[in-house]
């Protein structure tokens, strides 16, 4: 699903559209709702207790209806403190831009019903394209010097519920660090090793002479997806955000 830094820029394009006084005035909490369903990886959950999409089932499903009916006493923003609405509405941004991201993208492309089949190979090139899409963002500095100063400033009195706030606050940190660090496609190791692993790509050796070919890969990656078509997946993300946010927060 895409990463953190394109996340937080796509919620930052819907605030930006959107001139909702309670998103304007709480940015850096609509920026770490953002990325907060990805905190599983520091609670070392399965992805639909934070996600609410389950990956296996192939019906339609809506992740943001089903966030609100399990966590109600999020579901009213009237009710909320300001800092804790423009919280979910970041949130709310990150549910429906992976969903578009599962349905629209990876399924028809990548995935197990897709002309590639699912397998480790095309899981590399679905990451990889997402990895270069992030790196894109996170080289417009002003972009991302605007989201790390925001983020500093938020309130960590967050309190979800299915969330504790000494995680939230670990979590900021490493989002923090993320705003801050220049883009650096070492971290795909990270990213993709378990279906490098399954490639037989395991040892520094052959992961240095794989990021050699990363560049080709991209290039691959793009091709087989087409530019038309990560702009279209970028504006619905937006258009469907914005639709989303202003149906919680109206």
């Amino acid at each position: 699903m895409p990463p953190l830094a394109l996340h937080m820029v796509v919620a930052k394009e819907i605030g930006d559209r959107l001139h909702h006084p309670i998103l304007d005035a709480n940015r850096g909490a609509l920026y770490l709702g953002s990325t907060t369903p990805d905190i599983r990886v520091l609670m070392r959950c399965d992805r639909r207790l934070t996600h609410f999409f389950d990956l296996s089932n192939f019906e339609e499903q809506d992740g943001v209806a089903e966030f609100l009916r399990a966590q109600p006493h999020l579901s009213d923003p009237s009710r909320l403190p300001p800092h804790m609405a423009a919280f979910v509405a970041g949130y709310i941004t990150h549910l429906v831009m992976d969903e578009i991201w599962i349905t629209q993208v990876y399924r028809s492309l990548f995935g197990e019903r897709s002309p590639l089949g699912g397998d480790a190979w095309a899981n590399i090139l679905d990451r990889a394209l997402q990895f270069s899409m992030d790196e894109e963002k996170r080289r417009d500095r002003a972009i991302m010097d605007h989201l790390a100063s925001e983020l500093s400033r938020t309130d960590l009195g967050i309190d979800l519920g299915f969330i504790d706030r000494e995680t939230m606050g670990r979590w900021k940190e490493v989002i923090l660090r993320l705003a801050n660090q220049l883009p650096d496609w070492g971290r795909f190791q990270y990213i993709a090793s378990r279906y490098l692993r399954e490639i037989g790509i395991a040892s520094a050796e052959d992961f240095a002479y794989f990021l050699k070919e990363l560049p080709a890969l991209v290039e691959e990656a793009i091709r087989y997806i087409t530019p038309g078509r990560i702009r279209e997946f970028l504006e619905v993300s937006v258009e469907k955000g914005i639709e989303a946010v202003k149906g919680y927060l109206c």
